[in-house]
């Protein structure tokens, strides 16, 4: 008797979860969703919240590059409106050295001088909006503190499938003329599927520094990287309790050689990278121990010559077994394998900035404004009360 279609999708069925999630992790995402057509069967084992967190978890062993590309300013026809740019997201692959970059996923039509939005964790962030990648949703976020906006920053916490936006504002300026700053804090929680929440919640913290120099997330904690006129140290926020620690950059370097830092998710470890001054090497060092010692190792000096005239580590990229390769980019990308201790430089391209992007089993909760993936929509007034966007 011949085997039917039926029959084929019953006996995959009948794999266990584990087994079933690997096969289906080697797809795109867009075709996962593609498979929830089949059946009522297939589309409710692929909607089970333990199949999306497997989904989500194996496809940390393979990332892409978000690649934001930002076009030359462009000027009225008459010269006397204000200036335009395009801001372009594509992703790119990282299966080999020849990277290229892939369809678009959506254009940013920027007018005026100044605009504010962040890439962080597959979301982006506008003031009072997110828009998901992966399914390219938009959705209103509720109105934050009346004080004045400092910075947003994202967590996805890999355990429960969820995303965390930590809102930074600036409560006031203290200590004379030293610039110091009080920050506060208050946060919203996305689940998969939504509701959004109607409000922020107020955390129950505040922060003194003169200036954020960078920040991150790795596996679910928060980390901003400050400077205060004694030096610099890092605040860390773990994103599920909400509590706080003050965590010291190491010691023993001579730092003084060195520039500002940068703080990077290296295969599940927080990495502060010292860059020499004149960018020819960079220092990595990696946390080992968060709550208890906070040990850091020095475990990389990367020779950056001929790197150009800016850097910055985009992310890890595993490999087989325990091998893998430090994204850095610059003027000439550059793969920095840390099993053989050397890199090598790849195509040079005008790419503006770009991180780590992850296939993810998630949605959120359709609004008013929602953003087809395949259909042109326009949102206007996004960013800024000083310029306007649009979403091609």
């Amino acid at each position: 008797m011949a085997t039917t279609s039926m029959d084929l999708s019953s006996n995959i069925m009948d794999l266990p979860c584990e087994v079933f999630a690997d096969i289906l992790t080697r797809l795109p995402l867009k075709h996962v969703h593609q498979l929830q057509t089949v059946s009522k069967l297939w589309l409710t084992n692929i909607s089970t919240p333990h199949f999306k967190i497997l989904y989500n978890m194996k496809s940390m062993t393979r990332p892409r590059a978000l690649v934001v590309q930002e076009s030359d300013k462009t000027y009225s026809a008459s010269g006397l409106g204000p200036t335009s740019r395009i801001i372009t997201i594509s992703t790119m692959g990282l299966v080999s050295d020849n990277i290229k970059i892939q369809r678009d996923q959506l254009s940013f039509e920027i007018v005026g001088r100044e605009y504010f939005f962040r890439v962080s964790s597959n979301l982006i962030i506008f003031q009072h909006k997110v828009c998901n990648l992966m399914t390219t949703e938009i959705i209103n976020l509720p109105n934050h503190s009346s004080y004045p906006s400092f910075c947003f920053d994202v967590a996805y916490i890999p355990s429960t499938n969820t995303y965390k936006i930590v809102h930074l504002f600036r409560c006031t300026k203290i200590f004379g003329t030293r610039g110091v700053l009080e920050i506060g804090f208050e946060s919203i929680t996305l689940r998969d599927g939504g509701p959004i929440p109607t409000s922020w919640q107020s955390v129950a913290r505040k922060e003194y520094f003169s200036y954020l120099i960078d920040a991150t997330c790795v596996d679910g904690v928060m980390y901003w990287l400050v400077r205060m006129m004694e030096g610099a140290h890092i605040i860390s926020m773990e994103s599920e309790n909400e509590e706080f620690l003050t965590i010291s950059c190491p010691k023993g370097d001579d730092h003084t050689l060195f520039g500002q830092g940068q703080l990077a998710d290296l295969n599940g470890k927080l990495c502060l990278a010292y860059y020499s001054k004149e960018l020819s090497r960079m220092s990595l060092f990696l946390l080992k121990d968060r709550t208890t010692n906070q040990t850091w190792v020095k475990e990389y000096d990367i020779n950056l010559s001929g790197m150009g005239n800016w850097v910055r580590i985009v992310g890890y990229v595993p490999l087989e077994g325990n091998n893998g390769d430090i994204l850095i980019n610059g003027t000439t990308p550059f793969r920095y394998n840390i099993k053989e201790k050397r890199g090598r430089k790849l195509q040079k391209s005008n790419v503006n900035y770009t991180c780590l992007y992850y296939d993810r089993c998630f949605t959120l909760e359709r609004t008013r404004l929602p953003l087809p993936a395949m259909e042109p929509l326009r949102v206007r007034d996004l960013p800024s009360k000083t310029s306007k966007c649009k979403i091609l």
